[in-house]
């Protein structure tokens, strides 16, 4: 069998759409939370008063593979959109949606640790990814 092979994934979040209102004004203050094996969250920033929010940021996900080609031994991304609450009377944050994006429905270019250009790496071109949302 083989062993698993740490990898680094690169993950460009643009935006959402058409997110569902979870404050009373209307609109959500959205992040995107990712989940990875290390014990590390990681976040977008806050999109405050916005249900269709522009974050065009990047995250670095840690993850362990058999074969780092074959895109079917990758675990999927799980991607969670959360509703940021700083109120005095509600301060916990609430579950908007989830993506559950699957590795070969991704825009992916495979990199080497080794290549001397990686952070000169040009983003693959953007995908839609289907938004789970929680029935309430």
């Amino acid at each position: 069998s083989k062993r698993a092979i740490p990898v680094c994934i690169r993950a460009y979040i643009y935006q959402c759409r058409d997110l569902p209102a979870a404050d009373s004004n209307g609109t959500s203050d959205p992040y995107v939370q990712a989940w990875d094996m290390s014990e590390k969250t990681k976040k977008t920033q806050v999109i405050e008063d916005n249900n269709n929010p522009l974050y065009y940021e990047v995250m670095e996900l840690e993850y362990e593979v058999r074969d780092i080609n074959d895109l079917e031994s990758y675990p999927p991304f799980i991607l969670d959109v959360y509703d940021s609450d700083t109120g005095l009377l509600d301060s916990s944050d609430d579950y908007l949606a989830r993506a559950i994006v699957e590795p070969e429905d991704c825009s992916i270019s495979i990199q080497s640790q080794f290549e001397e250009d990686r952070n000169l790496e040009i983003p693959m071109t953007p995908r839609w990814h289907p938004l789970r949302f929680q029935e309430g």
